[in-house]
């Protein structure tokens, strides 16, 4: 009897083109790069999703501001309190001076201080004069057009709301 020697070996798991299975090293490498691109893309998403709210709240904000500034000049009739439009530089209503961001008044400034809080990072220019077009004895010349530009810094730059309303001589 002669005794033969055979080896019998397991069969091994072999995925494809003849290697063990699983994932490599450069596949795990290149998978978890894509899903670090999509994870920032996400993340990024939500950044510009905050400035945008952020940027609408202030937005409100200054229209809001420019809806009451206009109500306040309008219900209070400071367009006629002088003896003629548009009222003198200086009187709060009118701020043909002032047209950069430094020489802009608060909003809270006078005739405003006690209606506004103070300190809102807000600032206002606001110019009453006649409508334009108006002239003679019409009834444009009873009508005072009010401007009300509400303006903020936001991200370095200055941002502006601009309300127009009309007001007649009672």
């Amino acid at each position: 009897m002669s005794l033969q020697h055979r080896e019998v070996r397991a069969p091994l798991l072999l995925g494809r083109c003849g290697r063990r299975g699983g994932f490599s090293q450069v596949e795990l490498a290149v998978a978890i790069v894509v899903l670090a691109i999509g994870i920032l893309g996400v993340f990024a998403s939500f950044a510009y999703g905050l400035q945008s709210a952020n940027h609408s709240a202030r937005l409100s904000e200054a229209v809001n501001y420019s809806r009451q500034l206009v109500e306040l000049i309008r219900v209070r009739n400071l367009p006629f309190q002088h003896d003629r439009l548009p009222p003198p530089v200086g009187s709060g209503i009118n701020d043909a001076d002032k047209t950069t961001w430094e020489q802009l008044s608060a909003l809270e400034a006078a005739p405003f201080a006690h209606d506004i809080p103070p300190h809102t990072g807000f600032r206002r220019r606001i110019l009453v004069g006649p409508v334009p077009g108006s002239g003679g004895s019409d009834y444009r010349s009873n009508l005072a057009e009010i401007r009300v530009s509400v303006q903020w810094i936001e991200r370095g730059q200055v941002r502006e709301v601009e309300m127009v309303g009309h007001h007649r001589r009672p």
